[in-house]
């Protein structure tokens, strides 16, 4: 009986021991399934030779960083909002609250996707930073950026002299950015430069150049002056005093906006700022900036929408002229974009390819003032928007990463350049 009684406890002893022993091996076959789902969704790190574009969700404005193909890194803008400002003065209009949240600045969540995405051996310096205008949604949080990454150079439409359409430093004196803009230069001691229209060697490869012949950026526009599609041979599309005298004194940043054309074998991409692109209503004729540029820009796989998909911006000539395959959307408020804008990007003919769009931040009033047949056009309406163009420009491939934990949410493509 005592027998038979030691042998039953010490079978019960073995398989409470088995019992215990399995669970860790199983919780540590699930954790490990976790991990490697988790990895498998996000970005892989840039490669050698693949041109990634990264259109950056802060819910506070434009910032566009690039990884060209040889590891040289580019920022087109790193704008910044005071929301609570901006709906007191534009009510009703709303604005997008910060991304993923308000416990950094946004100077601080761009840093840090940059940081995040930069390969370990160029992560020291930004070599280009650009600044397509001088409004806050577009360069406001450049400074606070500067701080936590170093900046090779800047690149603005006017330094040093800053003179377009007249003395800016004394236009400006109150404008609290500008000034912060011109401390920091001087301070950081960070080159500043103009933006050389007709340049394809300005912005160039830092680090392996010949590797890539294929690849260029032509400076296609800034201030008042268009390349004219020639050579390096520029244009004036209008005088600082047109500008000055419709505007009583004043002036308007947005048509003075840089454009950019990024080309990679097959792939091109355009990216203009707010340029401007209404014509009529009392307009001058040379606030249509928008048609010249088109003009010499020519068709392009991906495009930005020029101010946001405002009104007064994407004209029809532009469009058909560019006839893109994909287009982004960066925005931040209501009335973004406007209407009549997105019905020119949907309208489909014998000579338009069909269209995908994106966009990184869209307020939740405009998808209910525009209604279904507004939100069913869009490929995507939030996220950051990454387009990775695979090596000699072939082909391209759209990812959208969730804003707090950078995993792929989304994948489009591949696309194939034309």
């Amino acid at each position: 009986m005592t027998s038979k009684i030691n042998q039953i406890l010490a079978i019960t002893i073995l398989l409470f021991q088995v019992g215990c022993n399995s669970k860790p091996e199983n919780t540590n076959t699930e954790q490990q399934k976790t991990e490697l789902t988790q990895s498998q969704n996000k970005l892989k790190d840039w490669q050698k030779g693949y041109l990634d574009i990264h259109h950056i969700n802060t819910g506070s404005g434009d910032a566009t960083f690039f990884v060209l193909p040889d590891g040289t890194t580019m920022l087109f803008d790193a704008g910044s909002m005071d929301k609570e400002g901006f709906e007191e003065k534009y009510a009703p209009l709303k604005a997008t609250s910060p991304v993923p949240d308000d416990s950094k600045s946004t100077g601080e969540w761009i840093a840090a996707y940059i940081k995040n995405v930069t390969p370990k051996k160029h992560q020291d310096t930004i070599d280009y930073a650009l600044i397509s205008h001088f409004h806050s949604d577009h360069y406001g949080s450049l400074m606070d950026l500067g701080k936590e990454i170093p900046l090779g150079k800047i690149i603005d439409r006017n330094s040093p002299k800053l003179d377009f359409p007249f003395d800016l430093k004394t236009y400006l004196k109150d404008d609290k950015i500008f000034q912060e803009y011109l401390s920091f230069i001087s301070e950081e001691k960070v080159p500043a430069e103009a933006l050389e229209v007709g340049s394809i060697t300005q912005i160039q490869l830092v680090n392996n150049q010949n590797d890539y012949p294929n690849f260029s950026i032509r400076n296609i526009k800034s201030n008042a002056t268009l390349w004219t599609g020639i050579d390096n041979n520029t244009k004036e599309h209008f005088s600082a005093e047109d500008m000055t005298a419709f505007y009583k004194g004043g002036y308007n940043e947005n048509p003075l906006s840089l454009a950019l054309k990024i080309s990679y074998g097959n792939f091109d991409y355009f990216t203009g700022g707010d340029n401007t692109g209404l014509q009529g209503f009392g307009l001058p004729k040379w606030f249509d900036v928008e048609t010249p540029m088109a003009k010499v820009v020519g068709q392009v796989e991906v495009t930005i929408l020029n101010h946001h998909g405002n009104r007064d911006a994407t004209n029809e000539f532009f469009v058909q002229a560019l006839n893109p395959n994909v287009v982004i959307q960066q925005l931040w408020c209501s009335d973004h974009p406007g209407q009549e804008v997105y019905q020119r990007l949907i309208h489909q003919d014998e000579e338009t390819i069909e269209r995908d769009i994106f966009s990184t931040n869209m307020h939740p009033e405009t998808l209910v003032t525009y209604g279904p047949w507004f939100k069913d056009n869009y490929k995507s309406l939030q996220g950051h928007i990454v387009v990775r163009v695979a090596p000699k420009g072939n082909n391209y491939t759209i990812y959208i990463l969730d804003e707090a934990t950078m995993n792929i949410k989304e994948e489009h493509g591949s696309y194939k350049s034309r």
